[in-house]
């Protein structure tokens, strides 16, 4: 299973370190959230398998070299190692928002993780993929404040993102 790093494992970047205590359970709701979408939702998977690595969910939630750190950073909610694909960062972001921002975030970052690429959509269209967003949000790129998901999280419209990994 991910691992979250208690203080027993060394981040790539040093700005990232272990998760603070205060913060783990949110952590650990997110990672078993995440395998309850997985066991539940096809389409979680489904997605997953066609983003550039082919991994599915369940096999990444299941990958005991991925690493969950924390990141003591505002301007964005995490990130993902493009050194090694290993290491997440779960930003203080996140955490401030709330339990599903952060498995939204979660989610997110394992599409990075998948072979999503930076900067476009289809790390963020994992979330709704995993039920955490209405596809109307995507449809008519309006966000409904009730759900995690962000159609506009790049400041890409519809438009100007077209259809792949739709």
């Amino acid at each position: 299973m991910i691992q979250i790093n208690v203080g027993d494992h060394t981040p790539i970047y040093p700005l990232w370190r272990a998760v603070p205590s205060g913060n783990r359970h949110m952590l650990t709701w997110s990672r078993e959230r995440a395998h309850w979408i997985a066991r539940n939702l096809p389409g979680a998977d489904a997605y997953f398998k066609v983003l550039p690595f082919q991994k599915t969910l369940t096999s990444l939630l299941a990958d005991k070299t991925i690493w969950l750190n924390y990141e003591d950073n505002p301007s964005r909610y995490g990130a993902t190692s493009t050194n090694n694909y290993k290491d997440i960062a779960i930003s203080s972001t996140a955490f401030r928002q709330g339990r599903w921002v952060v498995l939204a975030t979660l989610i997110h970052e394992l599409a990075h993780v998948a072979g999503a690429p930076g900067f476009s959509h289809a790390a963020e269209q994992a979330v709704l993929a995993c039920g955490l967003g209405r596809r109307s949000e995507l449809i008519h790129d309006k966000d409904d404040p009730r759900t995690p998901y962000e159609p506009n999280i790049l400041g890409m419209t519809r438009s100007s993102r077209g259809t792949a990994f739709v």
